[in-house]
């Protein structure tokens, strides 16, 4: 079985995500868990891998915005 979504949908799965990225970085950037910036960016990267694996997860499951193909 394949699906679309509609514009709207990818538009608001888009918004949301970038605001959650957003998040993601102010969080780790504020608690400055370590004084080397590599290791800040390589730990924005991973945690914003391991969020963005639910939260296509969480999208999976929601009907709204898309049809059967």
């Amino acid at each position: 079985m394949s699906f679309k979504e509609t514009k709207a949908r990818s538009m608001t799965k888009t918004i949301i995500w970038r605001l959650i990225a957003i998040l993601n970085s102010y969080l780790i950037l504020v608690t400055m868990i370590s004084d080397k910036p590599l290791n800040n960016a390589l730990l924005m990267n991973l945690t914003g891998f391991i969020v963005y694996y639910f939260y296509e997860r969480i999208w999976d499951k929601i009907k709204k915005g898309r049809y059967e193909e």
